[in-house]
This record gives C-alpha cells, sequence and structure tokens, in this order.
C-alpha cells in the first residue's frame, strides 16, 4: 500500500479513477478515428495509400516512446505534471494538420500525437498503481480494457461522419476540443499520487529495467498485448482500403462497421471479467488461444471460397477484435500487478515494447495492397499463430500454478 492510499478517501480514490478511466476512450479512439479519412487522405494529399497507412504506423512509435520515457519520468518526477503536460501537448500538436495540411506535417503531428497521449496513457495507468492494492488493480485491468475499448467502438463512427461531412481536417478539431474539456477535469480533480520517488539517474534507470525485461513472464505478457493489437491495427490499417477503394462502401458504412467490431472487443472485455471470478489466469489463455487460433485457420480456407464476402470480413474481423478484448486487458492487468513498486518503469516498457511490436507489424502491413479479404486472413493467422506458440512455450509452463 502506497503513502497516497492513506491520504485519500475512497470517495476521492473512485473520483480519481473513473476521471483517468474517462481519459481512455480518447486514448483507444486516435488510431481509428482517422481509419476512414484514410482514402479521403490519399486522395486530397496526392500521395500513395502505402504512405497513406504511415499514419498509423507513425502514431504508434510515437505513442511507444511517450510511453517509455514517461514512465521514468514519472517515477522520478511524480504524476500530476506530466499528467497535465501530455494533455496540453496533446491539444496543441493536434492543430498541426488543420492549419498546414502536408503529409510532412501530418506524420510529424501524428507522431507527437503519439508521444503525448503515451505519456498520458503511462502516468494514469501508474496512478492507479499508486492508490490500488494488487488484487483491485488485476481486476481494474478488465476495466481499462472495457473503457478503452469503448475508443476504437464509437472512433470510427465519429470519424466516419466528420469525413462525410467535415473533411478529414475536422477530425483533429475534434481531437483538440474533447481533449481540452479532459484537461480541465484532470487539472480538478486529479492530485500528485507519487511520494516514494526513485531517483532519476542512469543506475537507477537501468537497474528498474533489466529487472522488468528479465521476468520471463512479464515479458511473455507484453509479447501477447503486442501481437493482440496488432489484430485491430490490421483491420484499421488495410479495412479502409479494402472496404472504401475496393469494395465500393461510404466511409459512413465503414464507421458503422467498425462500431460492430469494437462492440465486440467491448463484449471481449466483459466476458474476460466473467472469467476472472470463475477461473485463472492461465486458463483463460488456454480457452481463448486455442479456440482462436483454430478459428483463424478456418478463415483462411474460407477466404479462399469468398474472396470479396463482406460478410466473411465481417465476422472474422468482429472475431479477432473480441480476442483482443480477452488477452489486452488480462495481460496486462496481470503485467502490472508484478511491479507495483516501479510502476512507472514497468508500465513505460510494457507499452514500449507491445507497441513497437504492434507499429512494426502495422508498417510491414503498409506494404500490402489489399484486393480481397486472402490477405487479412493471412495475417490474422500469423498473428493468432504467434500468440498461440507465445503462450505454449512460456505462459503456459509459468502460470499454470498461479
Amino acid at each position: 500500500m502506497n503513502n497516497a492510499e492513506y491520504k485519500l478517501s475512497e470517495k476521492r480514490i473512485q473520483l480519481i479513477i473513473w476521471t483517468l478511466l474517462c481519459l481512455m476512450p480518447i486514448i483507444g479512439m486516435t488510431v481509428d478515428l482517422v481509419a476512414p479519412s484514410l482514402p479521403a487522405i490519399d486522395v486530397d494529399l496526392s500521395i500513395s495509400n502505402q504512405v497513406t497507412k504511415n499514419i498509423i504506423s507513425t502514431y504508434l512509435v510515437g505513442y511507444a516512446l511517450g510511453n517509455f520515457f514517461t514512465g521514468f519520468l514519472t517515477d522520478a518526477l511524480g504524476r500530476q505534471k506530466l499528467l497535465h503536460l501530455g494533455l496540453f501537448g496533446f491539444i496543441l500538436v493536434s492543430l498541426l494538420p488543420v492549419f498546414f495540411p502536408h503529409i510532412d506535417i501530418l506524420l510529424l503531428a501524428r507522431f507527437l500525437q503519439g508521444v503525448t497521449i503515451g505519456s498520458v496513457a503511462v502516468v494514469a495507468r501508474t496512478i492507479f498503481s499508486d492508490i490500488l492494492p494488487q488484487e483491485k488493480l488485476v481486476r481494474l485491468g478488465t476495466v481499462i480494457g472495457t473503457m478503452w475499448g469503448l475508443g476504437p467502438v464509437i472512433g470510427p463512427v465519429i470519424g466516419g461522419y466528420l469525413q462525410y461531412y467535415l473533411g478529414w481536417k475536422s477530425c483533429f478539431c475534434f481531437f483538440a476540443i474533447i481533449t481540452f474539456i479532459a484537461f480541465i477535469v484532470t487539472f480538478i480533480v486529479v492530485p500528485e499520487t507519487h511520494f516514494k520517488r526513485h531517483p532519476l539517474n542512469f543506475k537507477t534507470i537501468k537497474n528498474n529495467f533489466v529487472e522488468v525485461i528479465t521476468h520471463k513472464v512479464f515479458m511473455a505478457l507484453v509479447i501477447l498485448m503486442g501481437l493482440a493489437y496488432s489484430l485491430i491495427i490490421t483491420f484499421s490499417t488495410l479495412g479502409p482500403f479494402l472496404i472504401q477503394s475496393k469494395l465500393g462502401y461510404s466511409p459512413v458504412f465503414f464507421g458503422h462497421f467498425a462500431l460492430c467490431a469494437g462492440l465486440f472487443f467491448l463484449l471481449g472485455t466483459f466476458i474476460c471479467r466473467w472469467l476472472l471470478k470463475k477461473y485463472k489466469v492461465n486458463k483463460i489463455f488456454f480457452i481463448i488461444v486455442n479456440l482462436f487460433f483454430g478459428v483463424s485457420i478456418v478463415a483462411v480456407v474460407m477466404s479462399y471460397i469468398y474472396a470479396t464476402s463482406i460478410v466473411l470480413i465481417a465476422m472474422v474481423s468482429v472475431l479477432m477484435f473480441f480476442v483482443t478484448g480477452n488477452i489486452f486487458p488480462l495481460s496486462m492487468g496481470k503485467g502490472l500487478s508484478l511491479f507495483r513498486h516501479i510502476a512507472g518503469t514497468a508500465t513505460a516498457t510494457m507499452y514500449l515494447i507491445n507497441i513497437l511490436i504492434t507499429s512494426l507489424i502495422g508498417f510491414l502491413i503498409s506494404f500490402i495492397n489489399v484486393e480481397n479479404a486472402i490477405s487479412m486472413m493471412w495475417i490474422y493467422l500469423l498473428l493468432m499463430l504467434t500468440c498461440f506458440i507465445v503462450y505454449w512455450s512460456i505462459i503456459n509452463w509459468e502460470l499454470r500454478e498461479v
């Protein structure tokens, strides 16, 4: 139990938790809200769709770096100022493409959006570690996943309508407005919660970092997070071009399509939370990883029969979102519970590695020109195969007694 738990009433703790949880949808929609606009940006700025797809992977690189470096800073400097700085910075950089609509500025803005909102994400999660005991922190992981999952649910719908009626620049205006509201609320509600600070020096950083990355279970969980999130990024990167450009549907249709997928992500977090009350963590991993590895094999086979079927694309994609809704929050909650004494470093390392995995996969995916469902189904299969290998080589053996 940390110092903050002695100074804050239960009512105040709950207020802080729910204030920070309300930031999670903003973080979650930062990829998906712009996804319906990718083909329009491609045309408006006269660039190739490969460059346009990097709007997502560039953001993810910034997000990973923002998480990583802020994690060390927050253990040394505290939480409150870094939270406010991250939110304010996100507001400013979101407005850059509005006033300077050039691809270089857009990519820079996306990178800086990732850095700033990544810092907000890591600070929020370390505040949870400050004010909650371990058993509550593990359970909160699924709630965080659910709130974050609201972003992929509502983001594409909002982005689809903004694109259809106002154009792609309105997406960035929306980011600035909603984050300004969040900045005001957190400024009023969230106090400083970290008082046992670690000196910001190379030796301390190195020792904490080595402690985290040499923990086999933690690293396996982080890899699973990266692979699971890559399932969503696959859809966000390839989906707009496949569904809008190749199959001829509108941005609004894609937004509603992504809404359904996002709802399955949320359903996954609810199912995961229910399963945690009945089964051990390893048992849940066993069920989810093995079952949906089989589903991804069937999906590849079916794609050769129904290569242009929107129904097949929809069914498999929503199931991949459901998988992510189980694996991502479960891995996050379990991973963070292992290092509460250096929560900032653990969170920074967790998000650096898992988001770099996702951004690398997103970058590689950007070279794929989708003509039908086959490419997307194969990517889903390869990601689930890797999850399967990580589970059976590490997770199953290390957590079987937990």
